[in-house]
C-alpha cells in the first residue's frame, strides 16, 4: 500500500523510513526547499540509527503539488500544529475510504483536519517515536518509542490503519478515543520541549537536573488540572512517570521545540503550552506554564535574536 506523510520533517522522515523498511511505499507532501531538493534526489538518510548504522530510504514520489502524488488511502500528517491547514489540498489524492492521521504535536489538529475533510476520515494519535534533523535529508535517530492511535468519532473502526502500521514494523496500539492521550502528550510536550528549547539541554539531560525536575513536575500537573475541564481524567503519578519514561527513552533526542527556537523558526507553544492556558480560570492559575508560554513567546516574537543595543 502507498501511505503519504505530509510534512516529512525529522519525524516524518524517521517513521517514513520505519514504513519503507517494513515494505510499504511512502510518497511524501512537502514544501519546496533545500531538505525537498535532498529528499528528492538522495532520498532520507537516517544516521546513527538505533543499531549504529546510517542508511539511506528512497520515497518513491515528493511534492507540493497534490496532482503529481498518487491516489492513497492513509495521510500522516506531521507538519508544525500551525501549518495544519495548508495540507487540505491532499484531499484530492485521498482515496474514498481513505484516513487522515494527525501525529502533530497540541491540540486543535484534529479540529483543523475534520474542517478539511470531514469527521470520518479523520483519525487522531501520538507518538513517542523521537527524532532530530542534522543537515537538509539528513535525520538523526532520537529513540524508537510507540504510537496510539483511534478515531476522532467515536465507535467508528479504522482498525485497518494500525494493522497496516504494525505490519510494517511499527509499534502501534489502536485506542477507541484518542483525546486522553493527546492531553498526555500534551503533557510531555508542555514540559520537556519548552525546558529543553530554553535550557538548550537534550531530553535525557533534563533527568540529571534536579530544579528542572522539580518545575517540569509542577507544569505536569497544571496540564493534568487543565484536562480534567475538559472531562478528561489523568492520574497525576502516572502522567509523572510517563514524563520521565519519555526524557530516557528518548534520551539523545533534541526536542522539536529546540530545533525550532535555534533555527530561529516559530514553534508550537500556542498549540501546546496556549491550549492549557485556555482553561484558566484567571491570570493566577497554572503560573509554571503561564511563565514558560511568556518565555517562549518572545522568542518567536524576536525569532532573530535582535540585539537591541546596537
Amino acid at each position: 500500500m502507498l501511505v503519504t506523510i505530509a510534512g516529512c520533517g525529522a519525524l516524518g522522515s524517521l517513521l517514513a523510513a520505519r514504513m519503507i523498511e517494513g515494505g510499504l511505499e511512502v510518497q511524501a507532501f512537502q514544501r519546496r526547499g533545500s531538505h525537498f531538493d535532498i529528499l528528492r534526489d538522495r532520498g532520507i538518510t537516517i544516521n546513527g540509527d538505533k543499531d549504529g548504522s546510517t542508511r539511506t530510504f528512497s520515497l518513491k514520489r515528493i511534492s507540493d503539488d497534490p496532482s503529481d502524488l498518487e491516489k492513497t488511502r492513509l495521510v500522516l500528517v506531521l507538519v508544525k500544529s500551525y501549518d495544519t491547514g495548508q495540507i487540505f489540498p491532499v484531499r484530492e489524492v485521498l482515496e474514498e475510504d481513505g484516513v487522515v492521521l494527525t501525529l502533530q504535536n497540541g491540540l486543535g489538529n484534529a479540529e483543523t483536519l475534520v474542517k478539511g475533510f470531514g469527521e470520518k476520515k479523520v483519525a487522531a494519535g501520538i507518538t513517542n517515536y523521537a527524532a532530530f534533523r542534522i543537515s537538509p535529508g539528513v535525520i538523526g535517530w532520537g529513540g524508537d518509542g510507540h504510537i496510539y492511535s483511534g478515531p476522532w468519532k467515536k465507535a467508528m473502526d479504522m482498525g485497518w490503519v494500525c494493522d497496516l502500521l504494525k505490519e510494517a514494523g511499527l509499534n502501534v496500539s489502536c485506542v477507541s478515543d484518542p483525546r486522553p492521550f493527546l492531553w498526555k502528550k500534551v503533557a510531555v510536550n508542555a514540559t520537556i520541549n519548552t525546558i529543553t528549547a530554553l535550557t538548550r539541554l537534550k531530553n535525557g539531560e533534563l533527568l540529571k537536573t534536579e530544579p528542572v525536575l522539580a518545575m517540569m513536575r509542577k507544569i505536569c500537573e497544571e496540564t493534568r488540572m487543565a484536562a480534567e475541564r475538559k472531562g478528561i481524567v489523568l492520574d497525576e503519578e502516572e502522567l509523572w512517570k510517563m514524563v520521565k519514561a519519555t526524557m530516557k527513552m528518548t534520551t539523545r533526542n533534541r526536542s522539536s521545540m529546540l530545533e525550532d527556537v535555534e533555527k530561529r523558526r516559530k514553534t508550537e507553544i500556542e498549540s501546546i503550552a496556549g491550549e492549557i492556558l485556555k482553561l484558566s480560570r484567571n491570570g493566577a492559575e497554572f503560573p509554571y506554564t503561564r511563565t514558560l508560554y511568556s518565555l517562549i513567546r518572545s522568542i518567536d516574537q524576536n525569532p532573530a535574536g535582535e540585539d537591541k543595543n546596537t
